[in-house]
């Protein structure tokens, strides 16, 4: 694993330095990269979407340990930098650009380059962080339902402590959130140790935590309207203070107030409570309710 004098080496002999506009912070603590890697389980013939390898520390014990990796980096100088270094080796791909095609889109072009069951094993850029976690989460669920092929079966990455508490917030929390709800739904989260901020260079000014996330195809089957969700959970929280049956005077709300009403009584949600006090489960029933309607 690299360490910080040879992460320095590496970036000063390119001309690079880190870049807070695409969330840069480079792990360089070796025990907790191996706590990383011991969470993911083995590598070994698996593919793995890497999501900012950065100058391909993590990317190399990856290799090492067998897997096949699709690395997707942003940084221009960065996708130089991998080229030079790992290019040659078997099973690695590298994929310069953004590994999101829009707000609500996983690239095409990874998704055709990881395949059909691949996993997700990252230091992952703060930036984009929960929308990579969410899309990988949908995506999964389209899959399972017929609309996809590409079925991300585990999810092992450093994340903010804030997003990491937004995956695992429960209702009524200040924390939860639409990511909450989505991760509650679809997979089980399980809370690795904690990433001080020294553990990376340049240190952020927040803690991280390592997660994993194991798709949950049996919980998943039982949500059949995913696009109807996201639109109710942006629905509810986009005034999460409001009382929920707020919703149901909402202009650009994307459903009839009669059908909100309806999906409303389905769930057994009072209207008079607020969005982070609806369950997982309400919002999977309102959602099913809507999407059919």
């Amino acid at each position: 694993m690299q360490t910080l004098t040879e992460i320095r080496r590496l970036l000063a002999a390119a001309s690079l330095k880190p870049r807070k506009r695409f969330g840069q912070s480079f792990l360089i603590d070796g025990n907790l990269m191996g706590k990383l890697l011991e969470l993911a389980g083995p590598v070994d013939g698996r593919t793995v979407l890497e999501v900012g390898p950065g100058t391909g520390s993590l990317t190399e014990e990856l290799l090492d340990r067998g897997a096949r990796v699709v690395a997707v980096e942003i940084d221009r100088g960065l996708c130089q930098l991998l080229r030079r270094r790992l290019g040659g080796r078997d099973r690695f791909t590298l994929i310069a650009g953004d590994v999101l095609a829009g707000k609500h889109e996983i690239s095409p072009a990874v998704v055709e380059a990881v395949g059909p069951t691949p996993h997700l094993v990252s230091n992952l850029p703060y930036s984009i962080a929960t929308p990579l976690l969410a899309e990988c989460l949908l995506l999964s669920w389209r899959s399972l339902a017929g609309r996809g092929d590409c079925l991300v079966q585990q999810l092992t990455f450093t994340v903010q402590q804030e997003v990491a508490d937004r995956l695992t917030a429960a209702p009524g929390s200040g924390a939860y959130g639409p990511v909450s709800v989505l991760a509650g739904l679809l997979a089980t989260v399980h809370v690795g140790p904690a990433v001080p901020a020294p553990a990376f260079y340049p240190p952020p000014r927040v803690g991280s935590r390592i997660l994993r996330m194991d798709f949950r195809p049996d919980r998943a089957v039982q949500l059949t309207g995913g696009d109807a969700l996201m639109a109710t959970l942006s629905l509810a929280f986009g005034q999460r203070r409001k009382q929920i049956r707020s919703i149901l005077r909402r202009k650009e709300a994307p459903f009839p107030s009669d059908a909100l009403a309806r999906a409303l009584a389905t769930a057994h949600v009072e209207p008079t409570c607020r969005a982070e006090q609806v369950t997982p489960e309400q919002y999977l029933v309102m959602a099913n309710a809507l999407g059919s309607a």
